[in-house]
């Protein structure tokens, strides 16, 4: 366990709402669960751009690149770029896995799930 060091002040106004302790991990929590929602959906607005531009999302855009001669050349005509759009779509759907993993232990950890 992490030991952190309070300043007095802050450790005298603790105290008026309860064990230091248990306030300060309940202010984690609810720090981490705010930040974690944040980073979710700053990836989620990234990931909906390219769902957006694409008119889909990365796994069927995926497939129809494989898939759908069409599409693809559609696709390049309108995006010269696509392959790299394609890159940093996947990076921010992983981005955000990662984020939705690491909160979804925490509940788990916490018995919320």
């Amino acid at each position: 366990m992490l030991t952190i060091s309070i300043e007095d002040k802050w450790a005298d106004t603790l105290r008026l709402f309860g064990d230091v302790d248990q306030v300060v991990n309940q202010a984690l929590r609810a720090y981490f669960i705010e930040q974690c929602q944040q980073r979710i959906d700053q990836v989620s607005a990234k990931i909906a751009v390219y769902n957006q531009k694409y008119h889909r999302d990365y796994h069927n855009f995926k497939h129809s690149i494989q898939t759908d001669e069409d599409f693809l050349v559609k696709v390049e005509a309108q995006n010269p770029l696509w392959e790299e759009d394609a890159m940093e779509w996947e990076y921010w759907l992983e981005e955000q896995q990662t984020w939705q993993d690491r909160f979804v232990d925490y509940l788990r950890e916490d018995n919320y799930l």
